[in-house]
């Protein structure tokens, strides 16, 4: 009886482990030991046991589990094989590589199609340690191996945990939509089964998030994972989720967080005698202190110490990268260090001396040999690099010439790491991974710009801008393959939006159903990272080519650029091009964001008008703030035609027609010169464009404004509001679309952001499945040339999406507009466009006839607008 129940209580212990019990599971072995098992099962329970004492306890006290079960005579081939499985998994928790993989091979030479689930679980962790190694070949044949024997046994987990783990070699090859197609196809299977198999999703899909810049979704992830693990008591894991974010953090900057996280993950690895991983873990804390700036010569010699051991422990792709941060610190010294522990990393860099500055006798020659050391083979680039690795050996090479006084070597690593970055973008067809990958290119593109604004030289600073802002403004637009599930979740948010929001106009939301908006918008968004792009870039512009383009229309080229606290203006016009230093950028920031408060405020209609009459004061003075700030400098040298404008993000959204220096003027407003110059050569609006007109419900003169426009253009307005459908066909067909709507940005989630129209809200990510979009679109809609900003001056909302969908120009609010205002100049920019106008030399014409005692008009015309 005794024996039957130690059996039973073994099965139970493998299911509840299955289950992620882990807790529950060691209970079980305990008592299934205390039952008198026969030698075989008591060997068997031991090998199940020696996980759980290993992770509760340490390496050693598993191991001795182990080596009690082996020393039971005439052990089957099948335990034996189980044992030596047991082992490499120990050793590969523990981070010794060559043992876990003696481990795992062994187990397969013992185990047998007998036992597939064993087979099949040995090959998942070989195939796991080589992935983690670099042996990429090696493991996707592991995986393929295991998911085959899986299928053709009905093991439906686990081959559901190969083809994840495919999905992650395809993550590290560089295939990020496919990572996330792959991993996303069978997350319903292991999330379903445990809390820890949830935990192992989150946390790997984290990592293709953090690869793909996208770094608030994977610390979510991460954060997740984390609470998953600790309800388990899989301390392991946990830590290395811990780990992870604090690599998140030092992507975000967040220096002091990652040392935090860091040393919290090295305790964990510590105490549980995981050497290798409480290694990775002291790499982290000491990158963010080389980072930070603080003790850079102790932190050359910690780190080039770790990459030393690293190597030792089989972890070459990590000692690489150690070996890095070792070079990066010796470069740091005390001078570096005290320049990168300031906020500002950039407010030296328009001195002149900034060049010899990082050759000078205070940093040494001896400094930067030995930098050059400890680097060693590191800087050496290899085809296969992850991007992150890539462009931290271009930083460590750019820093090294620079230090050397080779400064045009330096820029020259700078560029090739950002045209690295900016085709590893175009391998995405997702507008919203592409905006988001810039950040991983933050570093050389602050240096590279920082670098050109030293020198003063226009032509300098014109590549440098175009080379280090807004990359995926310079990427085609990618039609995703025709997806029926993506458009069927967006027509069941757009009917839960529209029930969400009458439950809120009816003072009772069930949080049930805010909750299901969520979810569905999440799956949404995941399933439009899977496109993939078409992996071609543009070469920037050169600045002869921009100026040809200005003289013949007696134009003016300004580039507002921020570096560090600083915002300094790039002017060119045909015949002068000029930089200037405008100083600290706080002023301009501070000011525009005091005036987007001012400006919602004016446009409520129900505002009283004593406080209307001082909201109106403050928002004039932050106008003339504003101009004086940003033109006054430059006036002089404006030309007298249209302006082409490539503000900073943070002042990308400024209302520019409402400025005194620039009533009047047309303005278009640009992310990028070399698409814009690409646009032009596009032909722009027809003779006679095909017009179409949509309105939306709620506005007080929606209506009147609609009859307005179509009567300019003679045509019949449309009898009913406009439907999503209505719209979506009108931009597929129109050359110029105006909609008059109500408009919401959602900075959390731009692609989100949408008008609203009869049968609920088209959002961002119905015009991604669009194959045209007009030449011209005007948004009479509230804020919806808003966007919320991204590292490298990328931004993302309702108007980029007309414009990375393929729009040529789109005018569209930077603020709430009263709907007397909308209705005042919307019929005067059409007029305008039929008279033959440019669609920014039409608004320009409707803004300076509105009366400037009137409600303001924050419409600005972004993209090709003249």
């Amino acid at each position: 009886m005794e024996l039957q129940r130690a059996a039973e209580l073994h099965e139970r212990a493998i299911a509840e482990n299955a289950r992620g019990r882990h807790a529950l599971a060691r209970r079980l072995l305990h008592q299934a030991l205390r039952n008198d098992p026969d030698p075989q099962r008591r060997a068997h329970i031991l090998i199940s046991l020696a996980y759980h004492e290993a992770e509760r306890r340490n390496l050693a006290a598993g191991l001795d589990l182990l080596r009690a079960a082996e020393a039971v005579p005439r052990l089957p081939r099948r335990l034996r094989g189980l044992a030596a499985s047991q082992r490499g998994l120990l050793y590969m928790r523990a981070g010794q590589v060559d043992e876990a993989v003696e481990g795992f091979s062994a187990a397969l030479r013992l185990l047998d199609g007998s036992a597939p689930h064993d087979v099949c679980r040995a090959l998942l962790n070989r195939g796991i340690l080589a992935m983690q190694h670099g042996g990429y070949a090696a493991a996707k044949a592991d995986f393929a191996r295991c998911a085959g024997l899986a299928r053709r046994n009905g093991l439906d987990l686990l081959g559901a945990k190969a083809a994840h783990n495919l999905g992650y070699l395809a993550l590290l090859s560089g295939d990020l939509p496919r990572a996330l197609r792959e991993m996303d196809a069978v997350a319903p299977s292991l999330t379903g089964q445990s809390p820890v198999y949830a935990a192992v999703y989150h946390i790997d899909r984290a990592q293709a998030l953090l690869a793909a810049g996208l770094s608030r979704e994977a610390d979510e992830d991460l954060a997740r994972a984390v609470e998953l693990f600790r309800a388990a008591r899989v301390r392991q894991d946990q830590a290395e989720a811990e780990l992870a974010r604090a690599q998140v953090a030092m992507l975000e900057q967040r220096w002091a967080d990652a040392r935090a996280l860091a040393a919290r993950a090295r305790r964990r690895f510590t105490d549980r005698g995981a050497a290798s991983w409480a290694l990775l873990a002291a790499h982290v804390s000491v990158a963010a202190r080389v980072e930070q700036g603080l003790r850079p010569g102790s932190a050359a010699t910690e780190a080039a110490g770790l990459a030393d051991q690293l190597q030792a422990a089989g972890l070459d792709e990590d000692a690489r990268r150690a070996r890095l941060t070792a070079a990066l610190a010796a470069l740091a010294g005390p001078h570096r260090g005290s320049d990168r522990a300031r906020p500002d990393r950039g407010s030296d860099r328009a001195g002149p001396e900034r060049g010899s500055d990082r050759a000078g006798p205070e940093r040494g020659s001896d400094r930067v040999e030995r930098a050059a050391e400890l680097a060693g083979t590191a800087l050496l680039l290899r085809r296969d690099d992850p991007i992150g690795t890539r462009l931290s050996a271009r930083l460590a090479r750019a820093a090294l010439a620079e230090a050397r006084g080779a400064t045009a070597a330096a820029n020259r690593e700078r560029r090739a790491g950002l045209a690295d970055l900016h085709r590893y973008q175009a391998s995405f067809g997702s507008h919203d991974l592409r905006t988001a990958a810039s950040g991983h290119g933050r570093r050389l593109a602050a240096d590279g710009l920082g670098w050109a604004l030293s020198t003063g030289r226009p032509a300098e600073v014109f590549q440098w801008a175009e080379r280090a802002r807004a990359l995926s403004a310079r990427l085609a637009p990618v039609l995703p393959p025709a997806d029926e599930e993506a458009a069927a979740l967006l027509e069941q948010l757009r009917h839960a939006r529209v029930e969400l929001r009458a439950q809120a106009l009816a003072g009772r939301v069930d949080p049930s159903l805010r909750a299901r908006c969520r979810r569905l918008e999440q799956r949404i968004r995941q399933r439009s990272w899977y496109a993939s792009g078409a992996g071609e870039t543009t070469e920037p512009a050169p600045l002869h080519r921009l100026c040809g383009q200005l003289g013949a229309a007696d134009a003016t080229f300004v580039a507002h650029l921020l570096s560090g606290d600083r915002l300094h203006a790039l002017v060119a016009t045909g015949r002068r091009q000029t930089v200037r230093d405008l100083g600290p950028a706080a002023a301009a920031i501070e000011t525009h964001r005091q005036l987007r408060h001012d400006l919602d405020a004016l446009a409520v209609s129900g505002l009283p008008e004593q406080i209307r009459a001082t909201v109106r004061s403050a928002s004039r003075a932050a106008v003339r703030r504003l101009d004086a700030l940003l033109w006054e400098p430059v006036r002089p040298l404006l030309a007298g035609g249209p302006l082409l404008l490539a503000p900073s993000a943070d002042l990308a959204t400024v209302p520019w027609t409402m400025l005194p220096t620039l009533r009047g003027c047309p303005v278009a407003v640009v992310a990028s010169v070399t698409a814009w110059l690409d646009r032009r050569d596009c032909g722009g609006l027809p003779a006679s464009p095909r017009v179409a007109l949509a309105t939306g419900p709620g506005l007080a003169r929606g209506a009147d404004e609609i009859r307005l426009v179509a009567k300019t253009w003679s045509l019949n307005p449309p009898e009913e509001e406009a439907s999503t459908a209505d719209v979506r066909h009108a931009a597929r067909v129109a050359d110029v679309l105006h909609i008059a709507a109500h408009g919401v940005h959602e900075p959390d989630n731009p692609l989100f952001s949408h008008l609203g129209l009869a049968d609920g809200p088209l959002f961002g990510h119905d015009l991604q499945a669009l194959g045209r979009l007009p030449e011209h679109v005007v948004l009479s809609a509230c804020e919806l040339g808003l966007a919320s900003t991204r590292p490298g001056d990328e931004t993302l909302g309702m108007t980029a999406s007309f414009l990375h969908g393929g729009a040529g120009s789109v005018v569209a609010g930077v603020a709430r507009i009263a709907d007397a205002a909308a209705y005042q100049v919307a019929p005067a920019h059409h007029a305008a466009l039929s008279r033959g106008l440019s669609p920014a030399a039409a608004l320009a014409a409707a803004t300076a006839a509105v009366d400037a005692d009137a409600d303001p008009v924050p419409l600005v015309c972004f993209g090709a607008g003249w």
